[in-house]
């Protein structure tokens, strides 16, 4: 975990982090803002699988975020728990 971009660390003691205990919060982090290699980093870490039960649970997730995840994991928009919370758009 140590490889992970310095930049997901802004506000917090990266040597304070624990992958276990942390991992919802690492994965929303690197989901929303991390690099390419972050996610690959992350996918060897947990799996997919594990990476996808802990995206459905997230409370949040940005509409670009989201999508990347329903395609990464190929779920639909309704198996997020984020997505109870999002306003639809009427366009």
């Amino acid at each position: 975990m140590n490889a992970l971009s310095g930049h997901l660390f802004w506000d917090v003691n990266r040597d304070e982090i624990d992958p276990a205990r942390h991992a919802s919060w690492l994965t929303q982090r690197v989901l929303e803002y991390g690099r390419w290699a972050d996610w690959q980093i992350l996918v060897s870490e947990y799996g997919k699988p594990r990476l996808a039960e802990l995206a459905t649970g997230l409370r949040s997730l940005s509409p670009k975020t989201l999508a990347f995840c329903c395609a990464c994991f190929q779920l639909p928009k309704s198996a997020f728990r984020c997505s109870a919370s999002m306003p639809s758009r009427n366009l």
